[in-house]
């Protein structure tokens, strides 16, 4: 598609757009510059508008809940809350790992225990065990509430970046 037939569309969308399309266009448009400026290092975090932090040997991610991540019941989607999960605990085994190393995802389990309602999701990790090959992790979704949404362990198989 060319940038004529982009902003074609996009004047096509915002004629018809109510306020929440309009909030979920801003959102979108946001995150595609939040990555082009190389504030956020993936599309999906530029997307999510994550924050993470990795302190005390834990890693937090913190994102808006959003129309963009809710399903038809207006609750968020299992998936982003897995996407929330692994991509927390991935970052968390990217801070622990020395620079020459990344990892990848081997392994996830899920536990979903509430429904994901309220202002913002918060994710919180902590290694399991760390060892040559791989890394296991947990990882806890809350509400803004304080309520566990989800429970996650993921297992991380240690590479050589390249």
């Amino acid at each position: 598609m060319t940038k004529e037939e982009l902003l074609q569309l996009t004047n096509e969308v915002l004629q018809n757009a109510d306020i929440e399309d309009q909030y979920v266009l801003e959102l979108l448009l946001s995150g595609l510059k939040r990555k082009q400026y190389h504030e956020k290092g993936s599309y999906i975090g530029a997307l999510l508008h994550a924050e993470g932090e990795f302190k005390d040997n834990q890693f937090t991610i913190k994102i808006p809940n959003t129309p963009i991540i809710q399903n038809s019941l207006n609750i968020v989607h299992g998936g982003i809350t897995a996407t929330l999960l692994d991509s927390a605990m991935g970052g968390l085994v990217h801070h622990i790992l020395p620079p020459d190393k990344t990892a990848v995802t081997t392994e996830i389990k899920i536990n979903y225990v509430a429904p994901g309602v309220g202002k913002e999701l918060i994710c919180r990790t902590n290694t399991i065990h760390k060892g040559n090959k791989t890394v296991v992790t947990e990882g806890k979704v809350f509400r803004d509430d304080g309520t566990l949404i989800a429970h996650s362990t993921a297992s991380f198989f240690i590479i050589n970046r390249s």
